[in-house]
């Protein structure tokens, strides 16, 4: 185990998230606290690395990220430069592109055989005609946050409406030129490519000028009327209910928290099978029963909302069907600290492939 910590910040020692995506931890509290467990550690920000000061290398990472697209996009070029066979990546790079991707979260799923609905993950409309789909299904943007962009589709008919309406665009400048191009261009030649033709080429723009976003289909589970959202931090599971928006079959965004309940344990028995299969300090999950079974909708490893530690009063513990309810209240910084020391400690003695 690395002994060195470097703790990579946003500017002006920014580590997301609290209680919004813009509202940071406290960076410095987390460094002392690591500190005082014996760690060296550094707290530097991104655009630091980023444009040279210094070689990283034997070194644990652990790293802020955004919900932003530029710098999410800044800190994943930096995260796989420094991915360099030496440093490890907390979380791992796998987990770093599962974050608001939940494209990538069905195939990470798939990698590690973690039991979940089924799913379809798609780039454009046309993909979904040349597929069998069984209706009816849940169409969610890959990008999407607290329940937006995320709809009920009965048919075919539906779903082709609903990626007409929100997940394919064609601005206005764009329209009047494809009108221009369609009934006002001259006919064109090029000997050198002789299937040219200027219908063609229209058809062809068409299809390349259009703005489309990647979508997954899950199987929709009828009946639900909420789900889980269960936070692994090393033994410990932070527990909260989710209830679905009034009239919809949602619950993400909705709001509707519930703390004071005893989960069943076959729920923090599956919440543990899938955190054990994800080599991370740290896991938040959403997690749904159906036909008696649990099963994982959608997944982070940083980055995630803290409202399940903040707001609780406690942790659950233990291991196959035999848990207990610890009474105790944590600050965030103390939270994060805890997984990542008892995460370095068990890959120190164990190696990857186990956690709690």
């Amino acid at each position: 185990m690395p002994k060195r910590i470097l703790l990579l910040t946003d500017d002006d020692g920014f580590f997301g998230q609290t209680r919004k995506p813009w509202v940071s931890l406290d960076s410095g509290r987390m460094a002392c606290l690591l500190r005082d467990a014996g760690f060296f550690v550094e707290v530097r920000p991104l655009y630091d690395i980023m444009n040279g000061k210094g070689v990283i290398r034997d070194t644990a990472i652990f790293y802020t990220f955004s919900q932003k697209e530029n710098a999410r996009q800044y800190i994943k070029d930096l995260l796989t430069f420094l991915d360099n066979g030496t440093n490890r990546l907390i979380p791992s790079l796998d987990l770093l592109r599962c974050h608001e991707n939940k494209g990538f979260q069905e195939l990470y799923k798939r990698k590690y055989g973690i039991s979940s609905l089924p799913a379809w993950y798609f780039a454009r409309p046309e993909q979904t005609e040349r597929v069998d789909l069984p209706f009816p299904l849940v169409l969610k943007d890959v990008c999407g946050t607290n329940g937006k962009a995320v709809y009920l589709v009965g048919d075919r008919r539906s779903l082709r409406r609903q990626l007409r309406k929100h997940f394919t665009r064609v601005s206005l400048p764009v329209r009047f030129d494809l009108f221009r191009r369609r009934y006002f261009r001259k006919a064109r030649h090029y000997p050198e490519y002789p299937d040219y033709s200027n219908e063609k080429d229209y058809l062809q723009y068409r299809s390349y000028i259009r703005e489309e976003s990647n979508f997954i289909l899950q199987a929709f589970v009828p009946g639900l009327t909420s789900d889980y959202r269960v936070l692994a931090v090393h033994d410990r599971y932070f527990v909260m209910r989710r209830r679905n928006r009034k009239n919809d079959f949602r619950a993400s965004g909705a709001k509707r928290f519930e703390f004071d309940f005893d989960p069943d344990p076959a729920l923090l028995d599956f919440a543990r099978s899938v955190y054990r299969r994800c080599d991370t300090p740290f896991l938040s999950m959403d997690l749904c029963e159906s036909d008696r079974h649990f099963h994982l909708l959608e997944f982070q490893a940083l980055h995630f909302g803290m409202s399940v530690v903040s707001k609780n009063r406690g942790y659950w513990t233990g291991s196959a069907g035999s848990w207990a309810f610890v009474e105790a209240r944590f600050g965030l910084e103390e939270t994060m600290v805890y997984g990542l020391c008892r995460y370095l400690d068990s890959r120190e003695r164990t190696g990857p492939g186990d956690t709690a």
